[in-house]
């Protein structure tokens, strides 16, 4: 993937991308993934890029465009777990 940003984050949205998947621990339905922030809406204000996040499954939206894949996640405690670093 070109990490060159060729769409821009906008509003609350946090472009990432994506590194693993973990399933949570005693409930075999739900799975959080973790990701590299790398680049931010103008409203999002703790997430910061590169950044890593947790976040759900079912939070992660995925855009492609000219062949390439971009992925969103809304800046929402319902989708985001936690902030692994944040300097």
């Amino acid at each position: 993937m070109n990490l060159k940003n060729k769409i821009i984050p906008y509003g609350n949205n946090i472009q990432i991308l994506p590194q693993s998947k973990n399933k949570i621990v005693g409930d075999t339905s739900k799975y959080f993934l973790y990701g590299e922030v790398l680049a931010v809406g103008d409203i999002v204000t703790k997430i910061k890029v590169g950044d890593t996040i947790a976040y759900t499954l079912w939070g992660l939206n995925k855009l492609e465009k000219d062949g390439e894949e971009y992925f969103f996640v809304q800046d929402n405690p319902d989708f985001i777990l936690a902030i692994i670093n944040n300097e």
